[in-house]
């Protein structure tokens, strides 16, 4: 006997397929975690965002300037512990590495513990990456947001190339497979070896170029006596992150030291042929913040699945590095015009 109502049931049916129930797809609605591109200004006020990605030390500014914005992840432990993912590598002229890759990669491993330690005033590390800012950049650091905490935050650990290779290797490989174009694999050629890396009396003068925030963290302490040990002159110049690239392009490229984000050294210098990357200087700097969601770790962070996260630059490393996170955790993710 025909059902008199099937014709209702099935124009019930395909309205509900049609406004987009997920019974219709067997996938579950709000399974994929949101991604929305936000700027700085806008972290902590935007109220239709779940979560924040943001550096240091804007993340601890942010927090500590919008009542109930609260540090709720940090992206290095969800990535994979403590040694996080390499950011920021230093790359340094082929013809300049007999001269001064042993002096600076000594000085680099020390950074971190100077920054650290309680002899190491907050005035002392803003005076000198201050003192070398390009003209009309203002400071990401001062003397009342440098606190040790946020110090630690930026992750400042000089690795050497040698030993920190297959790690790029693999973080690059990630990049690649959630970006929309490729930035490339490093050739082996690309990584000093550490045999290699010897320092002997240099006559001439070394150009150093840091973009601001925790990459000039890095070189603090090399700014603090303007000079590499060996090394008659050595000029710093802490620039918009925005055009660390051109100081390591064209014919006559300016940088004999540039500290880069990892993504454009492969992409830019990845073959080896004019500059070596000398090693890893930080391994991550990014931090969720939220007013109302719960802490994330490992452990939870299904919870993000319906959520909307807003990223300062989710088109490059700090989106990409999310994405990577995401896709490691086996979760999906769509992103918001």
């Amino acid at each position: 006997m025909k059902n008199k109502f099937a014709p209702l049931f099935s124009a019930v049916f395909g309205l509900i397929c049609l406004i987009g129930f997920s019974a219709c797809d067997n996938i579950p609605e709000g399974e994929a975690v949101s991604l929305v591109a936000v700027t700085a200004a806008e972290v902590g006020v935007r109220n239709d965002i779940d979560y924040f990605v943001i550096p240091e030390p804007a993340a601890s500014t942010k927090a500590n300037a919008i009542a109930d914005l609260n540090f709720a992840g940090d992206l290095q432990e969800l990535y994979g512990g403590e040694s996080g993912y390499p950011q920021a590598v230093v790359v340094i002229k082929n013809e300049l590495q007999s001269y001064i890759s042993k002096t600076l990669t000594d000085k680099l491993k020390d950074g971190s513990e100077w920054l650290l330690d309680g002899a190491t005033s907050s005035e002392s590390i803003v005076a000198a990456v201050q003192s070398h800012l390009s003209d009309g950049m203002s400071p990401t650091f001062n003397a009342k947001n440098l606190s040790k905490q946020v110090i630690k935050n930026c992750s400042v650990d000089f690795v050497g190339a040698w030993d920190c290779k297959d790690e790029v290797k693999a973080f690059m490989k990630k990049l690649n497979a959630v970006s929309q174009t490729s930035f490339g694999e490093p050739s082996d050629n690309f990584f000093i070896e550490e045999g290699n890396c010897v320092s002997a009396e240099y006559n001439g003068k070394i150009s150093v170029y840091a973009p601001d925030g925790a990459p000039a963290l890095g070189l603090a302490q090399l700014m603090s006596y303007d000079a590499l040990l060996n090394c008659k002159e050595t000029e710093y110049e802490i620039v918009d992150a925005s055009t660390i690239q051109t100081y390591v392009t064209g014919n006559e490229p300016k940088a004999d030291v540039c500290v880069l984000p990892v993504n454009l050294a492969v992409k830019i210098l990845g073959g080896g042929e004019k500059y070596k990357m000398l090693g890893t200087l930080t391994h991550g700097n990014l931090y969720m913040l939220s007013k109302n969601g719960e802490k994330i770790t490992a452990e939870n962070i299904k919870s993000l699945e319906g959520k909307t996260v807003g990223i300062v630059n989710l088109a490059a490393v700090p989106g990409l590095t999310f994405k990577t996170i995401l896709k490691q955790y086996e979760m999906d993710f769509t992103e918001l015009q």
